[in-house]
């Protein structure tokens, strides 16, 4: 049973948006939340926030483009908490268009923060929670993919985000298969369209990178047929306790993902049709 009362659960990404939906949802749920992001003063306003509503959870720093980052925040959760049970790996950017028009650094901010970010947190959180799963605890390791994890986006070009999140479902499923018997959970979440800041992500983003760069305030237009973040958290806890792999949170997600799926298909018989059995 997923049940995170009493337990402690870490979310990366956690000052807005879908990770302070699921921090927000922990607490509502019992749980003892570390609220970690890059923005430090936002990550502590939320925890207080939570305290306020009578939650229990502290504030932590972290840039998951930095390995020694992401280790230094699972060491102070460790310390402020005594382990993890789950870990959220939310943290996420994006940068739209199409290949020929993103700007390297703009591609690599966002594979660093989406996949090496990721990779980073798996390595630092995967200690905490084998301890967890030794000691017969919930342990379970939760990564934010998107709906374009299993599709191409229809809504419009964002090639370099969309690469970032088929990489996050590899990395996941790869990971499930290499954790088989440990007693560890993992799932991918794959939102769709959710109302978030996440279409003003350059607010934050790293000088190498090309630095702060705030987006046209229209843009926030852009996210209002979104699912709220609350009720896309809710989704994932169903998920969570339904004992899924791979949460899908918008309906509206499937034609896209189907004709993904139909082409597979097709593309298996084809190669049955040409090769024959082997």
């Amino acid at each position: 049973m997923f049940d995170v009362k009493g337990k402690v659960v870490a979310v990366t990404g956690a000052a807005s948006g879908i990770g302070r939906a699921l921090a927000d949802e922990s607490a509502r749920r019992g749980a003892k939340v570390a609220v970690a992001d890059l923005d430090h003063a936002r990550a502590i306003a939320v925890a207080q926030e939570i305290a306020a509503g009578g939650g229990e959870a502290r504030g932590f720093a972290v840039d998951v483009t930095s390995q020694e980052s992401v280790e230094a925040m699972v060491a102070a959760v460790v310390s402020a908490f005594g382990g993890v049970n789950v870990a959220f790996n939310n943290a996420g950017v994006f940068t739209g268009g199409p290949l020929e028009k993103t700007r390297t650094p703009d591609f690599d901010w966002v594979f660093d923060v989406n996949v090496k970010g990721l990779f980073y947190a798996i390595k630092a959180f995967l200690p905490e929670l084998r301890r967890a799963a030794g000691a017969g605890e919930l342990a379970h390791m939760v990564n934010t993919g998107s709906e374009n994890s299993v599709s191409i986006p229809t809504s419009g070009m964002f090639s370099a985000y969309c690469a970032t999140k088929h990489a996050a479902l590899g990395l996941t499923d790869s990971l499930r298969r290499d954790l088989q018997g440990s007693g560890i959970g993992v799932t991918l979440v794959c939102p769709g369209m959710v109302q978030t800041e996440l279409w003003n992500a350059k607010r934050s983003r790293h000088d190498r990178y090309g630095g702060v760069k705030l987006a046209p305030p229209e843009g926030v237009e852009s996210m209002k047929e979104g699912r709220s973040a609350q009720d896309t958290a809710t989704t994932v806890f169903q998920g969570l306790e339904a004992g899924e792999f791979m949460i899908l949170t918008d309906p509206r997600m499937g034609p896209a993902t189907q004709s993904r799926l139909d082409e597979v298909a097709q593309a298996l018989a084809v190669c049955d049709a040409r090769v024959g059995p082997l």
